[in-house]
């Protein structure tokens, strides 16, 4: 099996261990269950196929039914190429966002004697700006922090933001979700602003945020409900070429998507994003070059012909 440990495809060997876990007889349905539920929306191409067909002989086939040939699953230790992961992971900034100091410093201490894996000096990031967030910035841990409790806990918080002007103004907002944008290197909150006739729904990035603090009056979370924006969706003909296939799914990982195989070689892909991610999206859709095809979505099409033709316009002059 490629790539026994990833990042992205263990969540795969959690899988297999949850079926692996499993007394009993283990039906096709509840393979495909367990697969669509802890997978991700692709594992229905890559993974299913293997475990259905026992590919990886990983049950025994009793009167045609499965059955697990390890019914207590697996508990492995971490290997050596996992530690250096780990110990890689553990010196990007951002890992500060999620773990305390002091929970950094134990695990740097337990690996004291593995080298990273990899270091953050070795990628040159030649698409993204220069201007990303400060992720060792006490203050922005603490927001971080705080908002992921309050998104748990389904709270509104009253803030201090910087709008683009330098001007600081005081919002309450409702959080819903924390997004990381690769193309400026920055997360940002997604939220209801509150105090307004009825809610509406901003993005702010999190560098912007002052301070925070809980609001003196309650305000009952359960009877705000913003306009819910129904999402936008493009299709997608990805031609697997130069494996473009993984590619477009790991580079897509974080938008919901629905995946068909047509033929050996292509597949028909349906993107669903937020009208206010529609220009990230396309820049990075380009990037992929005659290897994936818009198909639907007149709007998003012609945004693409836009941009082509800008190029167009841009390489003539230049060469002029």
């Amino acid at each position: 099996m490629e790539k026994l440990f990833s990042e992205i495809y263990n969540r795969y060997f959690l899988i297999i261990n949850l079926l692996l876990s499993k007394r009993g007889p283990i039906s096709q349905k509840f393979i495909k269950d367990t697969v669509q539920k802890h997978g991700f929306g692709e594992s229905l191409l890559f993974l299913l196929p293997r475990l259905s067909a026992n590919e990886w002989e990983l049950f025994e086939d009793v009167n045609g039914s499965f059955h697990s040939m390890i019914p207590n699953g697996i508990s492995l230790p971490l290997s050596r190429l996992q530690k250096r992961w780990l110990k890689a992971v553990l010196r990007d900034p951002r890992a500060g966002l999620f773990l305390s100091t002091d929970n950094i410093n134990i695990l740097n201490e337990a690996l004291k004697d593995v080298s990273p894996l990899f270091y953050q000096e070795d990628f040159y990031y030649y698409d993204r700006f220069s201007d990303g967030d400060d992720y060792s910035d006490t203050n922005y841990r603490m927001n971080f922090r705080m908002i992921q409790n309050t998104i748990f806990q389904k709270s509104p918080i009253r803030i201090s933001y910087e709008t683009r002007n330098e001007r600081i103004t005081k919002l309450t907002v409702l959080p819903h979700h924390l997004e990381y944008s690769v193309k400026n290197d920055c997360f940002r909150l997604l939220c209801d602003v509150l105090g307004q006739n009825r809610p509406q729904k901003h993005i702010l990035r999190l560098s912007r945020i002052k301070s925070i603090s809980i609001p003196k009056t309650g305000i009952c979370s359960d009877h705000v409900h913003s306009p819910e924006k129904k999402p936008e969706k493009i299709t997608l003909m990805i031609t697997d070429k130069r494996n473009a296939l993984e590619r477009v799914m790991l580079q897509f990982a974080d938008y919901q998507k629905n995946t068909v195989r047509l033929d050996d070689s292509n597949y028909r892909c349906e993107i669903f994003y937020d009208k206010d991610d529609e220009t990230e999206l396309l820049i990075e859709i380009l990037s992929f070059g005659p290897v994936i095809r818009v198909i639907e979505n007149d709007h998003f099409i012609e945004l693409i012909k836009e941009r082509l033709r800008k190029q167009a316009l841009l390489s003539g002059s230049e060469s002029g």
